[in-house]
């Protein structure tokens, strides 16, 4: 079964993959205005929002099974448009479909591993780091694309948004194999995500949400404005054909994820929930840093190093600790409620990025990158304070609610 379940999120991931890393390059070299680019990445976080209702669709109406092979044909469809989008309207529409597609499609994934899986705090790194491999495989096939294309890589997108769409296909495919995860019409409550917001409150949660809402607010910074840094700083250093190189520069976050996800049971084992989820925001306080200096080339290459130890630490220590809170029912409603935070830090950290970006003069925002990162690093710094003194988890309140309930006062 973890080796189904790590096709699953392979395939997932290098969806995304094809279309996330190179975006706002793709949009810039398009012509695209910075708030134009910022609409358009803006999108992932607007339909991220809905995640709730995508929560009760899984956990309550129709399986995750089904849901996910919907899914694989919209985003598939979605990505033919845009590869044919030369507009700004035509673009942002796509990329807004798409997210329809893919938002509850990453969800889906979430709830059918942790629903399969007999020990997600052993397994989930063993399955989530083949996800981090499928992000990572359609860069170095863009960067064959682009060598065979001249180092064009704004013209070799058209044929890899296909490639995309055809993984898309795949996994909605592969999804009616797995085993069936059936909704429970008759579960603690009809509606599935107001249950699982009763059941998780409190200090300790609200200062999770923070943080959560917290990185994916800065998070955005680091989206757009790194590529675009790298590509500027790889074309000073060997022109164009060094900035070909640019979707595999990028990948060496995800290298060193591969490395941190394989560890993770071990560094849950060590320094507990609390302490990996410290050890990854604080990772994402010196990225900032690092990419607030802006050069040189090294040290902006050298941050990508430290993604690893914010997806795994940070990021895939808060599914899990999410994960333990609720009951089993729920599992897909609590996913999405952690969705949906992400949603709304991710649309204002985009469109933040954007207006920071049109405050500059046209022509000069590449260099002025720098002290956008700083604003960042800054709200990153006072939300980290803020988790560290108030992130204190304890035994689970569903744990709690079944205690009571078998041995009743």
């Amino acid at each position: 079964m973890i080796a189904r379940l790590a096709l699953m999120l392979f395939l997932q991931n290098a969806v995304n993959g094809v279309l996330v890393p190179m975006f706002s390059v793709r949009l810039h070299d398009m012509g695209f205005t910075p708030w134009q680019v910022a609409m358009c990445s803006a999108t992932n976080g607007m339909i991220a929002m809905a995640a709730p209702l995508m929560g009760q669709v899984a956990d309550r109406w129709v399986s995750p099974n089904r849901c996910l092979a919907a899914c694989g044909v919209w985003c598939a469809a979605a990505m033919v448009a845009m590869a044919f989008a030369q507009s700004y309207g035509a673009m942002f529409l796509g990329a807004l479909v798409y997210w329809l597609g893919a938002v509850p499609m990453s969800l889906m994934c979430s709830s059918i591993a942790f629903s399969l899986l007999d020990n997600p705090e052993r397994d989930f790194g063993k399955v989530r780091v083949w996800g981090t491999i499928g992000w990572m495989t359609p860069a170095w096939v863009l960067l064959g694309w682009s060598a065979l294309m001249g180092w064009d890589t704004h013209a070799s997108m058209t044929p890899y948004l296909f490639l995309g769409a055809g993984l898309s296909l795949f996994l909605g495919a592969f999804a009616l194999t797995l085993p069936v995860t059936k909704p429970r019409s008759q579960g603690v409550a009809r509606v599935a995500p107001l249950e699982a917001l009763r059941l998780i409150k409190g200090t300790t949660f609200a200062c999770f949400v923070l943080a959560i809402f917290g990185w994916c607010l800065v998070h955005p910074f680091n989206v757009q404005g790194t590529p675009l840094l790298l590509k500027d700083l790889l074309t000073q250093a060997g022109g164009e054909k060094a900035a070909g190189w640019l979707p595999a520069v990028l990948t060496l976050g995800q290298i060193n994820e591969v490395g941190t996800m394989l560890l993770f049971p071990l560094v849950i084992r060590a320094i507990g929930k609390r302490g990996s989820m410290i050890l990854g925001l604080g990772a994402w306080l010196v990225t900032l840093l690092m990419l607030s200096a802006g050069k040189p080339l090294a040290m902006v290459v050298g941050s990508l190093l430290l993604n690893g130890l914010v997806i795994t630490n940070f990021l895939m220590a808060g599914q899990v600790y999410l994960n333990g809170e609720v009951t089993g029912d729920l599992r897909a409603s609590v996913q999405s409620l952690f969705f949906t935070v992400q949603g709304f830090g991710l649309m204002a950290g985009n469109l933040i990025f954007g207006a920071l970006r049109d405050a500059i003069p046209e022509g000069e925002f590449e260099s002025d990158l720098p002290a956008i990162f700083f604003i960042g690093a800054v709200i990153t710094a006072l939300i980290y304070g803020v988790f560290l003194l108030g992130f204190r988890p304890g035994k689970s309140v569903s744990a709690k609610a079944d205690e009571t309930e078998t041995n009743p006062a």
